[in-house]
């Protein structure tokens, strides 16, 4: 069943229930009113029959004796033009007067024994049976009961009036679940139609097809639809950069792969010439390491964006760990004729992985020799500020243009001016995945003596 189905049931569900208790509360209360008018009534006209008996009473001069016979004959003849059917008791409960024509009321002795008993007491009591209301009072003459009134009381045209109600309620409900059956479907549809565009949009970014979705207003449909278009501009972009990387890592495959082609070919042709083997084998030994490289980057830059790279957290004395690594990058920095400066403050603890924090400090490091001219200075410090570690390698070598500093993280990504050196541009892609593992972050600026400072901020251990 779809969606826009079970809305309308829904509505129409809730519109039958709201009609059937609204009706049925509507025609208790129109027949609860009634009654309460009805008893309101007879009171009024038992009332009036005991001031009319006990007037009469009095001037019949038969004292506090119960009413005659006669005068109870003589009361039915006159009450009952006003008040149609109408009975006087004795105080025996015996019937002394009653209006023609009340046989087949449809009540028993015993009912109403039971209601002239409760008048004999003082008090007026009703019964309500077959349409008919029984109502009996006592009469009182200067505080003694001379005699009990039983009014009856026909109350057929209520039940008129409730079926009368009842068809009304039922044709007003009709013609309103009608209006409500037209105004579900409206809702409905309404409601689906930018569901059912979303779900379009599923399907079609299921097929690679990022047509955005336009639902206008401010509603959690809408909210949902931006929040669908967004993350099917990240889904494109996405695979544009898995397209990119693919022709990236073909790219850079080719070269080594190209290179060792070639050295084979020489190596085929100049077998007897000893120099150029010798620098053949050279050549292939390079590009074989570099192709081995590049393939672990990949691995682990892979592993890294699936979340599927282990990382074991400890607490770590980082100014012990850079001093170390820094010295063992001696060696490398003589290579490119470096100078380093460092100015590391003891005692400075992050809570991370050891390896690879070795290996950002390493990448960094490396960068900076690659990319300084040789007999300069690269400078290596950190500090503790607030609650964070701050490691900062600057060199003075060429530097990164403004513009690219916030692409060097992105995967084989090699500004103009750093072409020519060797490397292949995923180190800084992998560092900035292992920094932000360790909930910290890395940024390029400037240096104060030209070339680049990359500062390193990780939160810091007490």
């Amino acid at each position: 069943m779809k969606l826009k189905e079970k809305l309308i049931i829904y509505y129409l569900s809730a519109t039958f229930v709201i009609l059937f208790f609204v009706g049925f509360a509507a025609l208790n209360a129109i027949k609860s009113l009634s009654i309460n008018t009805i008893e309101q009534q007879l009171i009024g006209q038992s009332n009036l029959a005991e001031l009319y008996i006990s007037q009469l009473h009095a001037v019949q001069n038969e004292g506090y004796d119960e009413l005659s016979d006669e005068t109870a004959q003589y009361v039915i003849g006159k009450l009952g033009l006003v008040f149609g059917n109408i009975r006087i008791y004795d105080n025996n409960l015996r019937l002394k007067a009653a209006s023609k024509g009340n046989a087949g009321t449809g009540i028993t002795d015993a009912e109403n024994m039971e209601i002239l008993s409760a008048a004999a007491k003082g008090n007026y009591a009703y019964l309500v049976k077959n349409s008919t209301a029984f109502f009996a009072s006592p009469i009182t003459f200067e505080g003694n009961t001379i005699s009990i009134l039983e009014i009856i009381y026909p109350m057929s045209f209520i039940e008129s009036l409730i079926t009368g109600v009842a068809n009304i309620l039922f044709v007003g409900a009709f013609i309103f679940a009608l209006l409500m059956t037209f105004i579900s479907i409206y809702i409905a549809a309404r409601l689906t139609k930018p569901i059912n565009k979303l779900a379009a949009a599923a399907n079609n970014y299921a097929n690679r097809i990022f047509t955005p979705v336009e639902i206008k207003g401010s509603d959690e449909i809408a909210q949902l639809s931006r929040s669908f278009n967004a993350m099917g501009a990240q889904l494109q972009d996405y695979i544009q950069r898995q397209k990119q990387f693919v022709s990236n890592v073909s790219h850079e495959l080719r070269t080594p792969l190209t290179a060792i082609k070639g050295y084979s070919e020489l190596l085929a042709e100049e077998i007897g010439d000893r120099p150029y083997l010798k620098k053949a084998i050279f050549h292939l030994n390079n590009e074989s390491d570099r192709l081995a490289r590049l393939v672990d980057e990949v691995l682990t830059l892979s592993r890294l964006e699936t979340g599927r790279e282990e990382f074991h957290f400890d607490k770590i004395n980082l100014s012990d760990l850079f001093k170390d690594t820094t010295e063992k990058m001696l060696l490398r920095a003589q290579k490119y004729e470096i100078n380093i400066v460092s100015d590391i403050k003891p005692e400075v603890y992050v809570r991370g992985d050891k390896e690879k924090l070795v290996q950002v400090i390493v990448n960094l490091l490396d960068n900076a020799f690659k990319y300084s001219p040789p007999k300069s200075t690269v400078k290596v410090s950190l500090y503790k500020e607030a609650n964070e570690a701050i490691l900062m390698v600057v060199d003075q070598g060429i530097g990164i243009p403004e513009e690219d500093r916030s692409k060097v993280f992105d995967r084989f990504y090699r500004a103009e001016n750093t072409r020519s050196t060797s490397g292949t541009g995923l180190g800084l892609s992998i560092v900035k995945h292992i920094v932000d593992a360790h909930n910290g972050s890395i940024r390029l600026t400037a240096g104060d003596e030209g070339g680049t400072a990359a500062i390193l901020k990780l939160p810091s251990e007490s």
